[in-house]
């Protein structure tokens, strides 16, 4: 039993029966509102019913951001069972989740001085983000303490990879860098930008291709060149395209020697943007403990 809980929110894209097997606990990065009902993801709307929606009605689907009197609450039930508490964020770059938290972290140890949470900032997203909550479990198993899983989990995202591959860019105009116009036009195109997480844990634009297949190669050339060694923890996100996703899992299989390998839904809150299809590659080579 570990005496530090690990904690991160729904971006990391963690399958509910692997969070729940590995002791941790998953709260929102925010919550989806569509048609005057607030849905929490993962509780009372799955990925699929969520991708649906976005298929059929992109402009009605939103989020709103998680409060930090949200996450407090969330904090005090915690608390009552743990006095030791890490929290791994979505990129405070992509989202105030971090940010929110940190105020909530701060206001709980006013009320309740023996409880201690460290909030770190993972500096990516997605299946990233779910590999460095997934080995800070391990980690906190093996009998770490609270500051040092979070000097860890610091260093732990300096080796953790993330790439990203739209299928269309039809959804784009949802970030507002584009209307929806020239986002319809764009995805007329075809095209299927392709990205990686910064050391800055912003997405970064690496390449373009026409075909999934080709999407593919290109994102595992980029893992290569980026990783230090073939021996790799993997997750795998796909936004409504499990099939392709199994496709992409083979290839990694192939080309690399998979430590673990971890399927699962491209979480929506993003996903509204990137639209169906987008897939993200996490990755991180195991600890040295």
């Amino acid at each position: 039993m570990a005496n530090v809980l690990v904690m991160t929110d729904t971006v990391a894209c963690l399958p509910r029966d692997l969070a729940d097997q590995s002791g941790i606990v998953i709260v929102p990065a925010a919550h989806i509102t569509y048609d005057g009902n607030t849905y929490t993801e993962g509780v009372d709307i799955s990925a699929k019913e969520a991708y649906d929606i976005i298929k059929k009605d992109p402009d009605s689907f939103a989020t709103a951001a998680i409060a930090p009197g949200f996450l407090l609450e969330e904090f005090r039930k915690l608390a009552t069972d743990h006095r030791s508490i890490l929290f791994i964020t979505i990129s405070s770059a992509l989202s105030a989740v971090a940010q929110s938290a940190s105020v909530a972290a701060e206001t709980l140890s006013q009320e309740s001085p023996e409880t201690r949470i460290r909030v770190v900032d993972s500096k990516t997203c997605a299946g990233a983000e779910g590999l460095i909550a997934l080995a800070m479990t391990r980690a906190a198993v093996n009998g770490m303490d609270l500051d040092q899983l979070a000097d860890l989990a610091l260093e732990m995202r300096k080796k953790t990879g993330g790439v990203l591959m739209l299928d269309t860019l039809g959804y784009t105009y949802r970030t507002g860098r584009m209307t929806k116009s020239q986002a319809l036009e764009a995805a007329k195109l075809k095209i299927k930008p392709i990205n990686r997480m910064s050391d800055e844990g912003v997405m970064e634009y690496v390449d373009m291709v026409h075909k999934r297949s080709d999407g593919f190669k290109k994102m595992i050339e980029i893992v290569k060149n980026d990783a230090t060694t073939d021996a790799l923890h993997f997750m795998v996100s796909h936004a409504d395209a499990p099939g392709a996703a199994q496709k992409l899992v083979d290839m990694l299989n192939k080309e690399f020697n998979c430590l673990s390998m971890v399927v699962s839904d491209y979480s929506p809150v993003m996903g509204y943007s990137t639209g169906p299809g987008a897939m993200f590659i996490g990755y991180h080579p195991e600890l040295n403990l």
